[in-house]
């Protein structure tokens, strides 16, 4: 692990370099003209100093330059008719057209206006292109994009859209508009920095977007190389009893009984994996919450809907809200930069939101390579010739990059062929696993097409046909009308399997285990106006036992539903405020089972240090405020608990992957000793399992030990005064821009650190590495929130990370930090005359 850490410090110092040598061209004088060149600083540091020597007069000039026009008019070819882009004081734009085609053409133009390096920044990741402005610093995640074949994926949708549909239409205006801005020759600041003109947009570029969605909320692949490994080192038996996924499915791990994992490096095919994982920070998590509550247990006698999608918190936001009206649509919320019309939000008629279903839509597949010819595979007796691509990528200041990209029938493979038949010098003499992946992102997607028919869609009946094509991830939908119905709709591909369930990898000779198709629509779970009154979804298991089909088993353990679940029962009647006021509870339910353990241990076995821990823990309330030494004390001990627990059976190296070392953890859980490996240790202890136990030691022994090396870290880190162990001074929240990452851009894009509470079990999530001693926060929250009262759209509030714009010069860059740190939201208008009375500017786009 300190090698990774090392490699990822000269990764980031190569980026430096590339922007350090263009940070002069960045200093503009009054007139915004670039300053004439001289010697460009020898080093970082003198660049640094280049920059503050010019004076603040020249960065404020440059505010101009690098903001985005949001009163007064604009022409630009390709509008049929004029288009109102008002912006409210919080910066959110409400777009209003004569015509969907308009619309759409003018949502690409506005969301470029404030997030075009954003889409620029993310449409490279999502092609494998990031080395063409960054070096090779990037080659490793660029290379397992391209292995992916995101982006040919795309070009399959594009071919499948129908010529003369609307939903194609939608998605080519969209890209005029975006185009339209990039002809405006004014781009953001990073653009400068990174000395690169962005190329035209494309529709292919907002699909391969699309298709990194699925990517992240589909988490299976990794816990399926966890669990290989786990195979390997412990035996299938030993290793199924460390299973935690099984307590919520009741499915054993079943590893099949004719896949052969010996000297096959799953570690290697991993680590390659997380690298190209940890380039797609704006989707990491993809756990959430959603609600609905009925009309009959609310105040207004109308029902009420929220949701919170957990993300990694990124600079600038994942999300950017907007209103798009047209006579043929009228809907509001938050979009995707990149992508048209709204994620989630709501419009005349209805209100929706999102939490990923945590469901098995990809699987491993473990290809037998012809010893003679690795070019061939083994299917169903016979040798088949993988398809193979050549890919080019293009290094900034090298020489480019060839590889040769594979696919056998179950799907691209993830290592070199050059590797098969071989000992890898880099894996220790073994073979790099020749694994290939069969995933639901490759069939051909109807994404735009039900994004469109969502935004329009006025009851229950259309918003399940609307559904009824969604294939971009799968996902929990909750659903809320103004007719005061609710209700739940699980969507996605999910496969049938001909053998197996999917828990690990696969052997891919025999076709015994390939998939035989999807579980039809009508046959997903769905549920409407519930007799309970409310419906609720936090990446849980969604049905019981009884179901005909295998969803999957890594789901996130119950205990923010239950806590919700608790909340929605306190009250007879709810308030708008009641509900809002859920979404920051940080009651930690594990917390207060392993403290109530704790406690039970023999205190006399320990020294006064310990008692004083103990005593904080004693009147704990459970609650993981930033301010809670409680909450540093339990934290710090689970820590060093999984280690005395784990590492004794599996060793160091598989210890941080199974307990959430890099990008994600068995039990797919990104950056957290995850909520369901939390809950399946502590139910170990409160059931007195000798299983897990070292010899000669009992579970009083491994707790006192766990809280005295806590003790010990606390101490190191905070201080020997316990009043100063708040959890807030360690699990603290950094937002990093993708060039902050280096000095002296970070001043300029980065905002934080901010003390931060909660973690993953706590209905407001804030992970962190389980199996580091660093907790800060690096996992996923909740990166937008949505309260929608359906009595009143007016009502509707919004709670975003950050701000609207991406340009650190903007006043709406940063502008919501403090808000959402509170928990508190800001109004997310929709009547045209609340919106022309909160005005901050208004924009007329002319057709030229």
């Amino acid at each position: 692990m300190k090698g990774q850490k090392s490699s990822s410090r000269k990764d980031i110092q190569k980026v430096a370099e590339v922007i350090s040598n263009n940070i002069t061209d960045v200093i503009e004088n009054s007139e915004g003209k670039p300053r004439k060149r001289g010697r460009k600083p020898r080093n970082l540091l003198l660049a640094t100093s280049a920059l503050g020597a010019v004076g603040y007069s020249a960065w404020q000039a440059s505010k101009t330059r690098f903001s985005s026009k949001i009163n007064g008019e604009l022409k630009l070819s390709g509008l049929k008719s004029p288009v109102e882009v008002i912006r409210d004081k919080w910066g959110i734009p409400h777009l209003y057209a004569q015509s969907l085609s308009d619309l759409a053409f003018a949502q690409g133009f506005v969301q470029a206006q404030d997030r075009m390096w954003q889409m620029e920044f993310q449409r490279r990741v999502a092609s494998g292109r990031l080395s063409e402005i960054f070096g090779d610093a990037t080659l490793e995640a660029d290379k397992m994009m391209r292995r992916l074949q995101l982006r040919r994926a795309a070009h399959n949708d594009y071919a499948h859209m129908d010529s003369d549909s609307e939903e194609k239409m939608v998605l080519e205006r969209f890209v005029e508009g975006v185009n339209a801005y990039l002809n405006t020759k004014k781009l953001p600041l990073e653009f400068s920095l990174v000395r690169y003109k962005p190329e035209p947009w494309s529709p292919i570029d907002s699909l391969t977007w699309a298709k990194i969605i699925g990517v992240q909320q589909s988490t299976n692949l990794d816990s399926e190389l966890v669990r290989a490994q786990m195979v390997q080192k412990l035996g299938a038996e030993r290793a199924a009893k460390l299973e935690p996924t099984q307590m919520v499915t009741g499915a054993p791990l079943i590893i099949p009984p004719d896949a052969d994992y010996s000297g096959l490096d799953f570690e290697l095919i991993l680590e390659e994996y997380r690298k190209m994982q940890s380039t797609i920070g704006a989707f990491a998590g993809g756990n959430s919450n959603n609600w609905a509550v009925s009309g009959s247990r609310t105040v207004t006698g109308k029902p009420m809907l929220c949701n919170d999608p957990h993300m990694a918190v990124t600079m600038p936001s994942t999300w950017y809200e907007m209103h798009l009206h047209s006579p043929e649509i009228d809907v509001t919320g938050a979009s995707i930069p990149g992508i048209p019309l709204i994620g989630i939000g709501h419009n005349r008629h209805i209100a929706w939101g999102i939490t990923n279903t945590m469901s098995d839509s990809q699987d491993a597949f473990i290809e037998k390579i012809d010893p003679t010819n690795p070019q061939r595979y083994e299917y169903k007796g016979e040798w088949r010739e993988f398809e193979v691509v050549q890919e080019e990528i293009k290094i900034k200041g090298k020489a480019s990059f060839f590889m040769d990209c594979a696919r056998s029938v179950h799907g691209p493979l993830l290592s070199s062929l050059k590797l098969h038949g071989t000992p890898a010098a880099d894996a220790g003499g073994k073979i790099e696993a020749p694994l290939a992946v069969s995933w639901n992102i490759y069939e051909p997607s109807k994404g735009i097409r039900t994004l469109l028919k969502l935004n329009q869609a006025t009851n229950w009946q259309e918003f399940r046909e609307a559904l009824s094509t969604w294939d971009v991830g799968c996902f929990n939908f909750a659903y809320a009308d103004v007719e005061g119905n609710i209700g739940y709709q699980f969507t996605g591909l999910i496969p049938i399997r001909g053998k197996g369930l999917g828990l690990a990898p696969s052997p891919g000779n025999t076709g015994e285990y390939d998939w035989q198709g999807y579980i039809p629509f009508e046959e997903l779970p769905h549920i409407y106006n519930p007799e309970q009154g409310y419906i609720i979804t936090t990446n849980q298991k969604v049905v019981g036992n009884e179901y005909p089909y295998w969803l999957g088993s890594d789901y996130l353990g119950e205990n923010r539903a239950i806590r919700l679940r608790q909340l929605i029962n306190s009250r007879e009647k709810l308030s708008l405020d009641d509900v809002a006021r859920f979404q920051k509870d940080q009651l930690c339910l594990p917390g207060l089972r392993l403290t109530r353990r704790l406690l039970q241990a023999d205190a006399t076995k320990g020294n006064d240090w310990q008692r004083r821990a103990l005593g904080y823990l004693a009147t704990w309330d459970g609650v993981l405020t930033a301010h809670s030494v409680a909450g540093s004390i339990y934290h710090a001990t689970l820590q060093k608990l999984g280690r005395l627990v784990f590492e004794p059976i599996m060793g160091s190296s598989l210890t941080e992957s199974y307990l959430g070392n890099s990008k994600d953890a068995l039990g797919a859980h990104p950056n957290s000793l995850q909520s369901i490996t939390t809950t399946f240790l502590i139910g170990r202890i409160e059931a007195n399992d000798h299983d897990l136990l070292p010899m000669g030691k009992s579970w009083d022994d491994l707790l006192l030990e766990a809280l005295s090396r806590a003790i010990e870290l606390l101490r190191k880190k905070l201080g020997d005064d316990m009043n100063d162990w708040e959890w807030g001074k360690l699990h603290a929240l950094n937002y990093v821009h993708p060039l902050g990452m280096v000095k002296p851009l970070n001043r300029i894009f980065n905002r934080g650190p901010y003390p931060l509470g909660g973690d993953w079990d706590t209905v407001w999530q804030a992970g962190y590495n389980g199996s580091d001693d660093n907790f800060s926060f690096n996992g996923a929250t909740s990166s937008i929130r949505l309260v929608t009262d359906l009595n009143d759209w007016e009502n509707t509030r919004f709670g975003c990370t950050s701000g609207q714009s991406g340009a650190p010069m903007s006043p709406h860059y940063s502008d919501l930090i403090e808000e959402w740190l509170a928990g508190a939201y800001h109004p997310h208008l929709f009547n045209r005359a609340a919106i022309l009375d909160n005005a901050e500017g208004k924009l007329t786009l002319n057709p030229a």
